[in-house]
């Protein structure tokens, strides 16, 4: 008897735990945590607002309600709990559709809508199409921002798309100029009422030193901006030396030839490549001082809370993984990076780190997932990854652009079955069967489900089970 599928129009809510998959094989009871205390809270709280959970699968949610206002109030108050101690780092997509299920089951276009929309999601966020926000404009506080129009997986043109902005939620900004809009995936995020304020002058600026070396050169005022203190010292002596010359002799040649090599250096300075810049003046990497002014920050932030004892241990791993990198002990390092994770697993930064040593390892599987979980956490360096020499074997790699227009994900390859295998394992060609394979390969691809479960259910969708 075959069973009879339920069909519904629904608010359709899918939920996913940023970062899982790697969690489990470096701390499997830390991962098994966060899944437990994320599925308690969702039940919960769907218990608060009326919803239906329908499916777990891996550290993933499908639910439905029977209302927008509370799908999304109740994706906020899950948001606003999952934050608090120990944080689980996750994204929500709702969307307004017909869903069908046979209490097993799901599948329909809203499911399909909702469960591309959550992986563009920010962590900590929440994103909703139109229809959701069509219904949600009028509420007391729910606040939602557009946040651009984007072209999803085998949905016909673009898909609206908005951010709740109310309460807290992560919300996006630009941060690709390389990808079209359509292939920006997944915008950077920046946390309202966040105290993290990473300073963009960290480390030496090559404008600032192009600028010194061409209006103040002939004093050596760029040499001690750049902390080369001896030969500013050797530029300030050989400008008064020069102007006794010119005053005994009248021969201006040492100032003239001062100014020359102002103007050579401070044309260098702007021609120069910016992991060049960096080798040389800020110690091979410019995120390494922004990393640790927002260890500080963190630090000085929280001090009071008992919570944030583990990134403050963290903090003193990765001082020691920027000591063993900097010295070349690439393996070390990657070593303590991999530590300080344990302490503080959204760290964008500690994330970059550890792919710039796997590229140095050539292991790129591990360097794509790291550099992809450094911008799922944020991390918006993105000329860093173009120029750091570290990642120079990655971004060699065949599948590096692919990477990229992908909006910095991996793309899971699935083997493609041949039509003439699914006529024979089949005796009839069911579309339906072929649309919930297809979302089965949806969910492989973002990791949500094993090759494996990938291959068992879809044996037996046709009939092999």
């Amino acid at each position: 008897m075959e069973p009879k599928f339920k069909r519904q129009l629904a608010a359709i809510v899918f939920t996913d735990i940023v970062g899982y998959t790697h969690l489990m094989h470096i701390n499997e009871d830390q991962a098994l945590l966060l899944r437990s205390r994320h599925r308690e809270l969702l039940i919960d709280l769907h218990k608060k607002y009326g919803g239906e959970v329908l499916q777990f699968f891996g550290d993933g949610t499908l639910s439905i309600f029977h209302s927008s206002v509370n799908a999304v109030e109740c994706a906020v108050e899950m948001q606003i709990e999952y934050k608090k101690e120990p944080e689980v780092p996750v994204r929500i997509g709702i969307h307004v559709g017909d869903i069908s299920y046979d209490g097993v089951d799901a599948f329909g276009d809203g499911l399909n809508v909702a469960a591309r929309i959550e992986p563009i999601c920010e962590p900590g966020g929440v994103f909703i199409s139109e229809r959701v926000f069509e219904d949600i404009r009028n509420h007391a506080w729910l606040q939602a921002i557009h946040v651009g129009n984007f072209q999803l997986k085998n949905i016909a043109g673009d898909t609206p798309l908005y951010a709740i902005s109310s309460k807290g939620m992560a919300l996006p900004v630009v941060r690709n100029p390389r990808v079209p809009p359509s292939q920006q995936l997944r915008p950077q995020a920046i946390k309202a009422n966040s105290f993290l304020q990473v300073d963009d002058q960290d480390g030496k600026s090559k404008s600032v030193a192009s600028i010194l070396a061409l209006a103040f050169g002939l004093w050596g005022v760029h040499r001690f901006y750049l902390g080369k203190r001896f030969w500013g010292i050797v530029n300030f002596a050989a400008f008064f030396i020069s102007l006794m010359v010119l005053i005994e002799e009248r021969f201006p040649w040492l100032l003239v030839a001062l100014a020359m090599l102002s103007v050579v250096e401070g044309i260098l300075f702007t021609v120069m490549p910016q992991s060049e810049f960096d080798a040389k003046y800020n110690g091979g990497l410019s995120s390494s001082a922004k990393v640790v002014k927002v260890k500080k920050a963190v630090e000085k932030k929280r001090s009071a809370d008992p919570a944030q004892t583990r990134k403050s241990r963290g903090s003193i791993i990765i001082k020691d993984a920027f000591i063993a990198y900097k010295s070349g002990n690439y393996d070390q390092a990657r070593k303590y990076f991999e530590d300080a994770l344990q302490y503080d697993y959204n760290d964008p930064h500690t994330h970059f780190m550890l792919s710039c040593c796997l590229s140095m390892a050539k292991d790129a599987r591990q360097a794509y997932f790291h550099l992809a979980s450094a911008v799922d956490f944020g991390f918006q360096e993105f000329e860093e990854i173009y120029h750091n020499e570290a990642l120079k074997w990655l971004r060699a790699q065949p599948d590096f652009d692919a990477f990229v227009k992908n909006g910095y994900r991996q793309v899971a390859y699935l083997d493609t079955a041949k039509p003439a295998d699914l006529l024979e394992s089949k005796s009839y060609y069911d579309t339906t069967v072929l649309d919930r394979i297809a979302d089965l390969g949806e969910l492989l691809e973002r990791g949500v489900i094993s090759r494996d479960d990938f291959e068992d259910q879809k044996k037996t969708l046709l009939g092999h089970g």
